[in-house]
């Protein structure tokens, strides 16, 4: 495997040549599950979130390493594509108000997509009332929230507290993800549940769902 062990050193060390090379090696061999690839992904972006945390990298850098991935995504897409099923659930996805990040989500969004999940992608810096609103109109059987910043985490409550609003919150459950999520803040959030990584939320949804 040290051609994984290549590609998630070239994005932590930011070389985005590089990691497109290696991602293309990767996909056109054939030999490593996406599933590994994603890990992969997700395992590169943890360390430099944390060489950020230390000052090691500084926001450009962070930055950076989204672009990185962005383009890799767009290298996997064409080989991760969900057969022509019926979807076996819709579930909305959404970084909440006030949050930019959505390398996470897209990738979970990815994931979901393949396992014929209907996904309705409302992207970043969405408002608690659009959220709600669109779990409604989609009478969407799971709502996946993500945020990054922690001064954002507030958001999950207030999305939840919406949907209680709106008389729907049994009829859906929640689950959120995010570099600064845990235990102690899903139970604070009055979430179903949250993911440590892409990986983790799909397989949580597809539990949910009797997949």
């Amino acid at each position: 495997m040290n051609l994984i062990n290549d590609f998630e050193n070239s994005i932590i060390n930011l070389e985005i040549e590089n990691a497109i090379n290696i991602c293309n090696k990767i996909v056109s061999s054939k030999e490593v599950p996406m599933d590994e690839i994603f890990k992969s992904i997700s395992k590169a972006l943890d360390i430099v979130g944390k060489k950020y945390e230390n000052n090691e990298y500084f926001l450009s850098e962070l930055i950076m390493a989204g672009e990185i991935v962005k383009e890799i995504l767009k290298i996997i897409e064409p080989f991760y594509k969900k057969d022509n099923k019926k979807s076996i659930a819709t579930i909305v996805l959404a970084t909440v108000k006030g949050d930019l990040h959505d390398i996470g989500k897209n990738i979970v969004a990815m994931l979901l997509q393949s396992s014929n999940f209907k996904v309705i992608d409302l992207g970043v810096d969405v408002s608690s009332k659009d959220i709600v609103k669109a779990v409604k109109n989609n009478n969407a059987n799971i709502l996946g929230l993500s945020a990054l910043l922690t001064t954002t985490i507030p958001e999950f409550k207030n999305v939840i507290q919406e949907l209680k609003k709106e008389g729907i919150r049994d009829k859906v459950k929640v689950i959120i993800g995010g570099a600064s999520v845990n235990e102690k803040v899903a139970k604070d959030s009055e979430v179903d549940a949250w993911a440590r990584t892409a990986i983790d939320g799909l397989k949580i949804c597809k539990q949910w769902i009797g997949e």
